[in-house]
């Protein structure tokens, strides 16, 4: 039985509401081991392309000067909303079942590539107006993907997840046959 003297002397991570610490059980509460790895695969991209994106940004500045600045930092917030709002969803829907996470992440897909092909046609359209060096577009682009997967990589090798076989089985046959 549970008092409110022994209740004081237990330490709050012991407590439970249901009983379930005196029964020997724990009481988790926090995100899915899912959750955290999709967490870490998203805070690792990120980290990559946005180191990406510092150098790349240094060195159209200094290539080009505002022309350079203004086309990298455009290339490199296309590539870290398309990467970074597809590993969001990841970690929203990290704990459905396959079937959703399949429509959750092509619905996202689609609507990242519809978002990306409007930007491209405002650009189209004022691209008189709007003057852009197209390979710091293109360079930077291909750094802070190269940047957010490497890291996503990285992260991904080291996120322990246990492989398990089962025994094996062989088939039955009968004595003297193979």
């Amino acid at each position: 039985m549970t008092t409110p003297q022994s209740q004081a002397a237990t330490a709050p991570a012991e407590r439970s509401t249901d009983g379930a610490a005196n029964r020997g059980e724990v009481d988790v509460s926090g995100p899915s081991i899912h959750v955290v790895r999709a967490r870490k695969l998203l805070f690792g991209g990120l980290a990559g392309g946005i180191a990406a994106t510092v150098v790349s940004l240094a060195l159209f500045a200094v290539l080009d000067g505002t022309r350079g600045l203004a086309s990298a930092a455009l290339a490199s917030a296309m590539v870290l909303f398309f990467y970074g709002v597809g590993q969001l969803v990841m970690v929203a829907f990290a704990d459905a079942g396959a079937r959703t996470l399949l429509a959750v992440s092509m619905a996202s897909y689609t609507g990242r590539v519809v978002a990306l092909g409007l930007v491209l046609l405002v650009y189209n359209r004022n691209s008189d107006t709007l003057s852009l060096w197209p390979m710091a577009i293109f360079i930077t682009t291909i750094a802070v993907v190269v940047g957010w997967i490497a890291v996503e990589i990285w992260v991904f090798s080291r996120l322990r997840i246990g492989a398990y076989d089962t025994e094996y089985v062989s088939p039955t046959t009968e004595e003297g046959q193979q």
